[in-house]
């Protein structure tokens, strides 16, 4: 079976109309944010963003993950659906309190979060605007047409609001308020026409399925929550060691490197729920779709890392990026390149482990890897200035690969000896 089918090629079009806007939206605010607030109001806005992002791994709580899976798997058994959806939305709320209660003291009672709360408090809107969040349910049922119109309505909330709004140096605090708005609203959107199109009953909830989801999803969802602190928290530390003009920095070569990460983690989901799905149908057909869609994947990807590597300075001055800092910038954005080269062979290997249940050692070597790049970072951080973040990524990035991949050879040797 090819993956090159009419509908997944006119699905991809689709869906990736819908994440240009969200890899174009930040660019485009980017430059604003650093002409009128400059890099430590960048700084300060990248600090909040990221706080916000690391809280929806809570959230979330394995919903991007298993409850893709098994939307996808069931996608023929309405009641299953209905019940799954409610019982999930049930637990994210309880959980989405719990998040929020708890915010609110540390940001009150922490010094570092205290003297910028307004920053702090106004990102939690993120965090309200994920929990609505219906497109784990429509990547299940691969409904890409409409998480695409959410995408592209929540991101122009997002552009609009900044680009009236955002004049001057104070105006840091906004950007994270307005794409919460935007959120918020493109997702209850979504929320709602989802409800009405499959006639699922809101007024019966069954809080045992509920806090069935949060015990059994316990474990792995921990692991998502120190995933999101890897892959967010290097910014906290640079303004928490270096201060919010270096964080602000950082913030301009992570957001051009994120392009490609933000590319990966849609990729990654457009695919997950088909492969669950063909591999569950037939293992050895599965494998091959598997590796069509990730190696066709991995090339695309590669010719576009060279694009910017060969053209770095010309990306950085189009960023308004002040002519001092190019050269040095240039260095690290160069090294930054790296990451999504590395993350393109994570994260097919991450697609396999939770499709075939190798969840438990998936959850160790996300808490293990998060931990240990944690600490190396702070070190290097202090030793080696900001090139240490990227340092430590890299070696953490290629020690998950090899965990991987020693996992799934054994794996795929003792599936395939069934077959044979």
């Amino acid at each position: 079976m090819s993956i090159f089918t009419k509908k997944k090629l006119v699905d991809f079009v689709i869906y990736g109309l819908g994440q240009v806007i969200n890899l174009a939206s930040p660019l485009l605010v980017m430059p604003l944010i650093l002409l009128y607030c400059d890099e430590e109001g960048l700084g300060k806005v990248g600090v909040g963003f990221s706080m916000a992002m690391i809280l929806n791994g809570i959230v979330d709580y394995g919903s991007y993950i298993n409850g893709v899976k098994d939307i996808s798997v069931n996608r023929e058994n309405k009641d299953f659906l209905e019940n799954k959806f409610k019982a999930i939305y049930l637990s994210k709320a309880i959980l989405l309190i719990i998040v929020i209660v708890i915010s609110t003291i540390s940001i009150l009672s922490i010094p570092y979060l205290f003297k910028e709360k307004t920053v702090y408090f106004y990102s939690l809107s993120i965090v309200l605007g994920q929990f609505i969040n219906p497109a784990w349910y429509f990547q299940g049922v691969e409904n890409f047409k409409v998480i695409t119109y959410i995408n592209i309505l929540s991101k122009t909330i997002y552009l609009v609001l900044v680009f009236l709004i955002v004049d001057s140096k104070q105006d840091y605090i906004y950007p994270n308020l307005f794409f919460g708005i935007g959120a918020i609203v493109a997702n209850t959107i979504g929320l709602f026409w989802l409800i009405i199109k499959n006639s699922y009953s809101i007024g019966s909830v069954n809080f045992k399925h509920a806090f069935l989801i949060l015990k059994q999803e316990f474990s792995f969802s921990i692991s998502q929550f120190f995933l999101s602190i890897y892959q967010f928290s290097p910014i906290i530390l640079i303004s928490y060691l270096l201060g919010d003009n270096l964080a602000g920095q950082f913030k301009i070569i992570d957001q051009i490197v994120s392009i490609f990460k933000t590319y990966l983690n849609m990729f990654f989901y457009f695919v997950y729920s088909n492969i669950c799905f063909e591999i569950n149908k037939n293992l050895k057909n599965g494998v091959k779709i598997w590796k069509q869609y990730n190696l066709l994947n991995f090339c695309f990807l590669l010719l576009l890392l060279a694009v910017f590597f060969i053209n770095t300075s010309l990306v950085l001055t189009f960023f308004k990026v002040n002519a001092n800092e190019v050269a040095i910038l240039s260095y690290y954005f160069k090294i930054g390149l790296t990451i999504p080269l590395l993350v393109a062979i994570s994260q097919p290997l991450r697609q396999l482990m939770f499709a075939f249940d190798k969840n438990k050692i998936y959850i160790l070597i996300a808490i293990v890897s998060s931990i240990f790049n944690f600490m190396l970072m702070t070190v290097l951080i202090k030793s080696i200035n900001m090139i240490g973040t990227f340092i430590s990524i890299i070696i953490v990035e290629l020690l998950i690969i090899v965990s991987y991949s020693y996992i799934l050879r054994n794996e795929l040797k003792y599936k395939m000896s069934f077959i044979k």
